[in-house]
C-alpha cells in the first residue's frame, strides 16, 4: 500500500481538502514610521510621509492634503515644540494614523471644544490678518480626524486619514 505524504495529504494518506490560506492584510503592512526630526528633516518628513501613503492606497487630492496636514503639525512642534519632535505614522485597518508629539511647553491658549486654539489676538488661527497661526486649523481641514493631547512633558497630535 501506498499512501500519499505529499503537501495535500493529511499526514494518514488522506487528501486534506482544498487549502485556504487567509492572509491578514496587516501582514502586509510595513512596521510604523519613526523619524525623530528638525528644521532641517522636514522635507524628508515629508518624502517618507507622501511614499508611505500612497503605499498604503491614498490617492491626490487627499494624498496631498494629508501630507501637507502632517507637515504643519511638524513644523508647528519645530516651531512650538522646543525646535525638534517626533513623527509615528502607522497603517491601521481603517486609513492612516499619524501621531506628531513634541517636549514643548504647550499650546499657549486654551483649545476649544473641538481642538482647535481659538484664541483671539494677532496671531490666533481664526484671524485673517494673522501671518501665521493656521497650522492647526489647516491641519484640520485636511485630515479626517485631528486630536491634541496637551501634557507636562509636551504635545502630541494625532491626524488620521481613513482609506477608501
Amino acid at each position: 500500500m501506498i499512501l500519499n505524504r505529499g503537501i495535500d495529504s493529511d499526514g494518514n494518506g488522506g487528501d486534506r481538502g482544498p487549502r485556504t490560506n487567509p492572509r491578514d492584510p496587516a501582514q502586509d503592512r510595513p512596521p510604523p514610521l519613526e523619524l525623530p526630526f528638525t528644521i532641517g528633516d522636514l522635507a524628508r518628513l515629508r518624502h517618507q510621509v507622501t511614499r508611505r501613503a500612497e503605499n498604503a492606497g491614498l490617492c491626490d487630492p487627499r494624498l496631498g492634503d494629508f501630507v501637507l496636514a502632517v507637515h504643519e503639525v511638524a513644523s508647528n512642534a519645530i516651531v512650538h515644540g522646543g525646535g525638534k519632535g517626533h513623527v509615528h505614522l502607522d497603517h491601521t485597518d481603517d486609513g492612516l494614523r499619524c501621531v506628531i508629539t513634541d517636549n514643548g511647553p504647550g499650546l499657549a491658549r486654551p483649545l476649544d471644544g473641538t481642538g482647535i486654539d481659538t484664541g483671539t489676538g494677532t496671531n490666533s488661527c481664526m484671524d485673517d490678518e494673522a501671518e501665521n497661526g493656521r497650522g492647526l486649523w489647516l491641519a484640520e481641514a485636511l485630515a479626517d480626524r485631528l486630536d491634541i493631547t496637551v501634557g507636562d512633558t509636551g504635545t502630541t497630535v494625532t491626524l488620521v486619514a481613513l482609506l477608501p
